[in-house]
């Protein structure tokens, strides 16, 4: 079986792209593994995207923040599809592997910053995964495509 991959992609890689991949990966999804990166990786994952994942039942294994030039390294996993959570952009987009979506989920660090801040971000990545794996698009995965 040929497995996928989908890279979830936030500037610092401490707490959406951690809840996404993470996410993902408890879905269990045949042929398909999620990882996550960023382009400006913070040293540790946000402790309260942590707890809110716990809160919602998911595992939070050993996750770390990781810089993007990882997944563009030769050797690197093969990426099959680049999903973007921040509402900003990296300058060198075009460089980034795979097919590329926009979720663009707002920042919980930003604002109120609370608990209910984390929490309506992993609903809303939650919400977001689930109109991906329901699109039927990862289904058939090598034939994967962002067409409809």
């Amino acid at each position: 079986m040929n497995i996928r991959s989908v890279l979830f992609v936030g500037r610092r890689n401490a707490a959406r792209s951690v809840m996404a991949e993470i996410c993902f990966n408890a879905a269990e999804l045949p042929a398909w593994r999620a990882f996550s990166a960023g382009w400006q990786p913070a040293a540790d994952v946000d402790r309260r995207a942590l707890r809110a994942l716990a809160k919602g039942g998911f595992p939070v294994d050993s996750v770390t923040p990781k810089p993007i030039g990882i997944f563009l390294q030769p050797g690197a996993p093969k990426v099959d599809l680049c999903i973007f959570l921040d509402t900003e952009l990296p300058a060198n987009i075009s460089a980034y592997p795979a097919s590329r979506e926009f979720w663009q989920v707002p920042d919980p660090n930003r604002g109120a910053a609370g608990h209910a801040a984390y929490r309506d971000t992993l609903a809303a990545i939650t919400s977001r995964m689930s109109e991906l794996i329901l699109s039927g698009r990862l289904a058939q995965p090598d034939d994967y495509s962002l067409a409809s």
